[in-house]
């Protein structure tokens, strides 16, 4: 097998692991609210796993590009991905304890997350070429959305019929299992890494900030208004239809769009480039969100939500898309970090903790409608991105 159906295929199958965990604390807060659980707490949590999944990528990508050893540190994300969600699962079982085992779930679960996407992303750049890698990207992109559409269904079902110990216990056994397969995979594909040892021929990441620093501001925002309501959506939806089972099928069916979504838009990233891709999908994502809370019909309000779904979780193939595009492989794995990491994830985190700060204090749907506000706010920033490279 040569190393880009290798790299293709591995990534993919990494993707679709480390995707199916980025709703889970979102799903878990439904059932933590009915154990009493504190909302501002729950949401402070989920910042955390946001905050410390956006910093620790930062160092990911340093060591993978100085090193090569993406593939060892994949396996030591899902190693702690792993570990986290049997924690979660010892919280139900241990119902006193349970606010200390959440919070030391949601550390390693937020330092798990850190790894995938500055690594993935780096071994499909350094791999295919500039035109190709979005493409590559987008199709690798649809296996995680693959994963983030199916767990919902698959994890409330399997806490509503084994328990959320039991169930949590072997989906915790899983991810160490698949993560290994993951490991094996990568392991022959070799990351050329000895250009950072020259410092006659270092490129140095300075060199993008022009573009890569108002990028993150767009994204920062961006997913402040993504990440806030992939986190509170599914409480909100499991209240406005009564029902968990229904909250959960919604979900699969909207989060699966971007199985189709992704592969087409990473294409179109490589077609007619990043910057205006960017535009088209947080445009269409904040206009569709709008809409999903404005009207009050449930089959319309469940169709404007599988739109936004479409348009809002493009992000890997596009936004690595559009780096792969504009800054030295060699530095892929630190610059996909400071987009994902911190503009991504860490924005994410903001808004997370907005979210679980007003939900107490003006209720599920004003809570859901501060984030249209910041999605309006985003799409504003938009002319922030340089039209033309420096």
């Amino acid at each position: 097998m040569d190393n880009k159906k290798r790299a293709l295929i591995y990534t993919s199958l990494g993707h679709f692991l480390n995707d199916s965990f980025i709703i889970a604390f979102s799903i878990l807060i439904a059932y933590y609210l009915d154990m009493k659980i504190s909302a501002f707490y729950l949401g402070i949590m989920g910042a955390l796993i946001n905050i410390l999944s956006g910093l620790i990528s930062i160092w990911v990508g340093n060591i993978a590009d100085k090193s090569g050893s993406h593939a060892k540190l994949m396996l030591l994300g899902y190693t702690l991905i792993g570990l986290s969600i049997i924690l979660y699962g010892v919280s139900f079982l241990y119902i006193r304890y349970d606010l200390i085992y959440i919070a030391i779930a949601s550390i390693l679960l937020g330092s798990g997350l850190s790894f995938y996407h500055p690594l993935g992303g780096s071994i499909l750049q350094h791999t295919f070429d500039p035109k190709d890698s979005p493409k590559a990207l987008g199709f690798n992109g649809s296996f995680g959305s693959i994963g983030r559409a199916l767990f919902p269904v698959v994890m409330v079902f399997a806490i509503n019929y084994l328990g959320g110990s039991l169930s949590l216990f072997i989906i915790g056994i899983y991810t160490f299992i698949i993560g290994l397969i993951v490991f094996y995979g990568l392991h022959p594909i070799k990351i050329e890494y000895k250009i950072n040892r020259s410092s006659n021929n270092k490129v140095s990441l300075s060199s993008y900030y022009y573009v890569l620093i108002p990028l993150t501001v767009v994204v920062f925002i961006r997913a402040m208004f993504i990440s806030g309501v992939q986190t509170y959506v599914p409480t909100y939806l499991s209240h406005l239809f009564n029902s968990k089972e229904i909250m959960s099928i919604i979900l699969t069916i909207s989060y699966a769009t971007a199985i189709f979504g992704q592969p087409y838009f990473g294409k179109l990233t490589g077609d007619i480039g990043g910057r205006k891709v960017v535009f088209l999908t947080t445009i269409f994502a904040t206009l569709f969100y709008i809409m999903f809370l404005l009207i009050k019909n449930n089959i319309i309000i469940s169709l404007m939500f599988v739109l936004f779904s479409l348009f809002a979780f493009s992000g890997f193939p596009v936004l690595l898309g559009y780096v792969g595009q504009i800054v030295d492989k060699s530095i892929s794995a630190q610059a996909n970090s400071l987009i994902w990491g911190i503009g991504n994830t860490v924005g994410g985190a903001i808004g997370i903790l907005i979210g679980g700060f007003l939900l107490n204090k003006i209720g599920f749907y004003n809570d859901m409608l501060s984030f249209a506000i910041i999605a309006i706010i985003s799409t504003a920033l938009l002319p922030l991105i340089p039209n033309k490279k420096k």
